[in-house]
């Protein structure tokens, strides 16, 4: 059986861990990406000692944000993918979320991919994702190859396509000419299924 007080503590360890990155979180979000460790544990009240014990350094720490912000970043894709009828709707849904998540706090974006570890987890999360959208709407992209099928390269190049795209819109958030979320989310969407010419100009 279980040790009861093991048990416990475990929770206690998990509880405080999840605790010290929120904290982290709007740490950053108030004071920008190149916060040091010891902001970062002033702003939350503690020691950076604490911080140490939990996730060894300030990459562990990067790794961590990055984590969290990309499990909750999924799991407002998947709300929002649930009432998508077809790709393009999916995919437009998809890059408005990413958009929306990454605008809302830039400093914790670019505190998270600041590291490449925190680029990877981005791009491997993000890619997989939408690698399951691809294959559920166009199943002619998943064939016998295993993991790495079309729909696997498709979404690796997409997500680079994205990030690019995202990274250089939410620098502008005072530019007055900056696209509306939703409008760059629908251009991605068509660029991306159609391409730049979604309009067909170029086709007779």
């Amino acid at each position: 059986m279980p040790d009861g007080r093991n048990t416990r503590w475990d929770a206690h360890r998990r509880q405080r861990r999840n605790d010290l990155i929120k904290a982290a979180r709007a740490a950053v979000h108030i004071i920008g990406p190149t916060v040091s460790m010891e902001e970062i544990a002033n702003h939350a009240g503690t020691s950076k000692s604490v911080f140490y014990r939990y996730f060894e350094d300030k990459q562990g720490l990067q790794r961590a944000v990055a984590q969290a912000s990309i499990d909750f970043m999924e799991a407002e894709l998947k709300k929002a993918g649930t009432s998508a009828k077809t790709a393009s709707d999916g995919l437009y849904t998809m890059v408005l979320v990413y958009l929306q998540l990454a605008d809302s706090s830039p400093n914790v974006y670019n505190f998270s991919t600041a590291i490449p570890t925190g680029v990877a987890i981005f791009r491997q999360n993000m890619a997989r994702f939408l690698q399951r959208a691809v294959e559920e709407f166009l199943p002619q992209y998943k064939d016998d190859s295993g993991d790495k099928n079309l729909a696997y390269y498709w979404a690796t190049a997409a997500v680079g396509f994205v990030r690019s795209a995202g990274e250089e819109w939410i620098t502008d958030q005072n530019d007055p000419h900056r696209p509306a979320a939703e409008q760059l989310a629908r251009s991605i969407a068509d660029w991306l299924l159609v391409g730049i010419d979604s309009l067909g100009t170029t086709r007779k």
